[in-house]
């Protein structure tokens, strides 16, 4: 089942709180947990209470909640089993079991260190197809798809040095830049070998998770 952050704004202020949005297919519930709601009283991670559920409209699962200022930790759950949990691809920011974090101001605001940003779409170059991906906390980045073999892994581990990016730069961004020929490509980032991500700023992903570049 694809699970799909990449369009959203995982949390954000609005008047009435703090608005928690993510989108998916086909689930048939989707549970906010946090500290705020004590981590939606869950039991050894499977989730019955009806009061941590989101609504959903169009396949956008959304929940607003009145927060004061601080630093806060969540994530989502899909259909409230014990193996779905998963913090959004669009906050950064992690603690050390995974939660994504994000503060709340004083006046209201959301801050989220966010891996969105549009000028880090694939780009087109002279030498090829230039990659870029944010994660200044990573040891190493590879770049694996269907023109690198998805990077030799072995059963999800990549480990092959020729398929890591460069970096990461000053901005915590890792780059890659390799000729393509013309036509669809699906890719993935891989952090430290075993953590598959998707593109966060593509606009197009299919069904197995990976994101797709187009070269003309």
């Amino acid at each position: 089942m694809l699970i799909s952050l990449l369009l959203l704004v995982a949390v954000q202020q609005t008047g009435d709180g703090v608005l928690f949005q993510c989108q998916t297919n086909g689930a048939r519930v989707v549970y906010l947990a946090g500290e705020f709601n004590e981590w939606a009283h869950n039991q050894g991670g499977r989730i019955t209470d009806a009061a941590a559920a989101m609504t959903e409209s169009n396949g956008v699962w959304r929940r607003v909640v009145k927060l004061d200022a601080g630093t806060y930790h969540f994530k989502f759950n899909f259909n409230g089993e014990p193996t779905g949990w998963f913090a959004p691809e669009s906050i950064y920011d992690r603690d050390a079991d995974g939660n994504a974090v994000f503060r709340v101001k004083t006046d209201g605001a959301v801050v989220a260190r966010s891996s969105h940003n549009p000028r880090w779409k694939p780009q087109q170059t002279e030498q090829g197809v230039l990659f870029r991906f944010f994660a200044p906390g990573a040891f190493i980045v590879y770049l694996a798809g269907d023109f690198n073999d998805w990077a030799k892994n072995r059963d999800g581990l990549v480990f092959d040095p020729k398929f890591a990016m460069r970096g990461p730069g000053l901005n915590g961004v890792w780059r890659a830049e390799l000729e393509l020929p013309a036509g669809r490509h699906l890719y993935q980032f891989v952090i430290d070998g075993d953590k598959w991500l998707a593109d966060p700023n593509t606009d197009e992903k299919v069904a197995e998770g990976h994101s797709v570049v187009v070269v003309k």
